[in-house]
């Protein structure tokens, strides 16, 4: 890990900085470092996926049954097709 020093904060930042790591019980190093992480888009639940997973239990009930309404003569066998 890196140690960095970061001059010239304005009083205004300094002041959410202390109050936010008070209010969250941590150092305000730690608050700074997470804040950095999570605004650098590193955080792992940031990080792109290549997958649908940030899909699941987004939908209503009303739209899940929407679409297997749409999608339900794809569900069905064509015996024809398989022989």
């Amino acid at each position: 890990m890196k140690t960095m020093t970061i001059r010239n904060i304005p009083d205004g930042v300094a002041t959410f900085l202390s109050g936010r790591a008070a209010r969250e019980g941590r150092s305000v190093n730690a608050t700074t470092v997470s804040l950095l992480v999570k605004a650098a888009g590193l955080e792992p639940s940031q990080r792109k996926r290549r997958d649908v997973s940030w899909l699941a239990g987004s939908w209503t009930p009303a739209e899940a049954r929407r679409f297997d309404e749409a999608v339900a003569n794809c569900r069905t066998i064509d015996e024809e097709g398989w022989k």
